[in-house]
């Protein structure tokens, strides 16, 4: 694969400098943000147990996952950043696209599990914990694993073209099944909650009108499950349009501000989730406050 293919454009950094030291400014706060955060999360995740264990699970990947990205993906950005005007950037770009097709098609990946988890646990009821076990689950990942960075090296090694139609692919089917996962969702619960009222319309004032708390409980945790997958399209929207746009009319420049603004809004992805978690989790929420308050800074 020729230098020349990549049609890198040195020239945005001498014409964009304050842009330039904009998005690597940004870049460098963001992954401090990231391992901080996800720091946070993993460690209130541990302290956590009234989330069935495949669920937390696929959170800790996701967490896991965002955390490598603060601490390896976005220093190489960083580093690709100040080398594209020194022509010094071949190795370090084609290390740095494998760990993007690794770690953020891994991110989509287990959202799309974890949407996938909750709808399979309100279909099977009961027999939920007998059909979705850890071991499945862990399986499960390492193969998505074992497949995005089989994707990855493909890029690098093979074909760029293939490895940008199934980035594209990965996006569209990811973004497909998690709608329909909690469109499904959506209905059954409504079709609970009639189930319910109907049954129970003599007993309102017995069981308070409403539904039992463990769907209560699901609902929140699918809402807070909606909430990242709509943070995942937000943040992926740009990195989609920049695959089509390099996929279909072959228009692909390295460097670009489109391709730079593109990536770090993905990786802002990495920062907004531990947010959405701790606003939309309380147990979680609190196990971050207690991690805090022990610490020597925060504890005065």
């Amino acid at each position: 694969m020729e230098t020349s293919e990549l049609q890198v454009n040195f020239h945005w950094v001498i014409d964009q400098t304050p842009f330039f030291v904009f998005i690597f400014s940004f870049n460098v706060f963001l992954a401090f943000t990231a391992i901080l955060g996800n720091t946070l999360i993993l460690i209130a995740l541990h302290k956590v147990s009234s989330i069935h264990p495949p669920t937390k699970f696929l959170l800790r990947c996701l967490a896991m996952t965002d955390f490598c990205v603060g601490v390896i993906v976005q220093p190489l950005f960083a580093a690709f950043l100040m080398q594209i005007e020194r022509g010094k950037w071949f190795i370090l770009h084609m290390t740095l696209t494998t760990l993007n097709f690794t770690f953020c098609g891994f991110s989509l990946a287990t959202a799309t599990v974890m949407s996938v988890d909750r709808l399979l646990a309100l279909l099977l009821g009961l027999r939920y914990r007998h059909t979705v076990t850890l071991r499945r689950v862990r399986c499960l990942v390492v193969c998505f694993l074992l497949a995005n960075i089989a994707t990855g090296f493909t890029y690098s090694l093979c074909s760029q073209d293939f490895a940008n139609s199934a980035g594209f692919v990965v996006i569209i089917s990811s973004l497909f099944l998690s709608v329909f996962c909690h469109a499904k969702i959506f209905f059954k619960l409504r079709q609970h909650q009639a189930q319910v009222r109907y049954q129970h319309v003599g007993h309102e004032q017995a069981n308070g009108g409403g539904i039992p708390m463990n769907i209560e409980r699901y609902k929140k945790t699918v809402c807070t499950i909606a909430w990242v997958q709509l943070a995942l399209v937000f943040c992926y929207f740009p990195m989609f349009i920049f695959l089509i746009l390099s996929t279909v009319v072959h228009w692909y420049k390295v460097g670009s501000i489109f391709n730079v603004s593109a990536l770090t809004v993905v990786y802002f992805n990495c920062t907004l989730n531990p947010v959405l978690y701790c606003w939309k989790m309380r147990e979680v929420r609190e196990a971050v406050k207690t991690t805090l308050k022990q610490l020597p800074c925060f504890s005065s």
